[in-house]
């Protein structure tokens, strides 16, 4: 079954043509899916989602599984900015397990993401078992350790600059290189890596998913601020994800298929200490057109 309208239900007011972010949905006399545009549908959605009488149906989506009604209670400003300001990077747990039923209502909140393309190809793994995380740390550290190497090797730094392209080169130089060289990552030292957190998410997609990496990225964005609200801990652990995309074994243990690519993981537990005050990084420029 194609995407279709049914006439006895639609009013023809014609928002949905308007909404439609690929103009797939014409008005001509009546509201029709223009068949030459069809293979355009992102299937976001949008126009069953503003319908106001439910006559709109795209192949894949019910009303009934795929959405629920909006109550029309307006998000407080205020009341969001306290939520924002007030979420930190946590990387101190309390020694207590997150319920299955916690970590569910977290990835729920992916649910609501905006995406870029191809949301059905994102995949998330979870680990909610801290001895399965402390399985993979000894691999992950061993890896830390061959960077040092790398980039303290001017040859090896070169084959990695043009294999990891220029921004993340960058990344590993300037930031995980010197915190590995500090001893963080080398276990001897205590848990750098996951910083004891009884629960790690991660994001994965098959590496030529449509739009992965930044649906990732939102995705995570999603998951941390879930946690946040739900009164957990919660931070992004970028470092893991090379690690894991070069080691078969550590894939086994992050449940993420071989065609698959980490994009980013989320390290949750409880706070082991509150925050007493946020702050405000203004580390950004503001480019005005008036």
């Amino acid at each position: 079954m194609h995407n279709r309208i049914n006439p006895s239900l639609c009013k023809n007011c014609g928002i949905c043509t308007e909404v439609c972010p690929n103009k797939i949905i014409g008005k001509n006399g009546s509201i029709q899916f223009k068949k030459e545009r069809e293979h355009l549908c992102l299937k976001c959605g949008q126009c069953m989602a503003v319908c106001p009488s439910k006559a709109i149906k795209v192949k894949g989506l019910s009303y009934e599984n795929d959405f629920h009604e909006i109550t029309g209670k307006k998000a407080d400003y205020e009341n969001f900015m306290e939520i924002l300001s007030s979420r930190r990077s946590v990387r101190t747990f309390k020694n207590r397990p997150v319920s299955a039923e916690v970590i569910d209502e977290i990835v729920n909140s992916v649910s609501y993401a905006p995406f870029g393309a191809a949301p059905e190809k994102m995949e998330i793994s979870v680990i909610n078992n801290r001895e399965k995380i402390e399985s993979a740390l000894p691999l992950i550290s061993d890896f830390f350790h061959g960077i040092e190497k790398m980039i303290e090797s001017p040859i090896a730094s070169i084959f990695l600059k043009l294999f990891a392209g220029k921004e993340d080169f960058q990344t590993v130089k300037n930031h995980i290189y010197p915190i590995a060289k500090s001893g963080i990552y080398n276990l001897d030292n205590g848990d750098g890596i996951t910083r004891g957190a009884p629960a790690i998410i991660t994001i994965h997609a098959a590496k030529d998913a449509e739009a992965h990496t930044k649906n990732g990225i939102i995705y995570a964005t999603y998951i941390m601020l879930s946690a946040h609200a739900l009164g957990l801990g919660a931070t992004m652990i970028e470092c893991v994800i090379p690690a894991i995309n070069r080691n078969r074994k550590l894939k086994q243990i992050f449940q993420i298929p071989d065609d698959n690519e980490a994009i980013m993981s989320v390290v949750v537990g409880y706070p082991k200490y509150r925050y007493k005050r946020t702050i405000k990084r203004n580390k950004h420029k503001i480019n005005k057109v008036l």
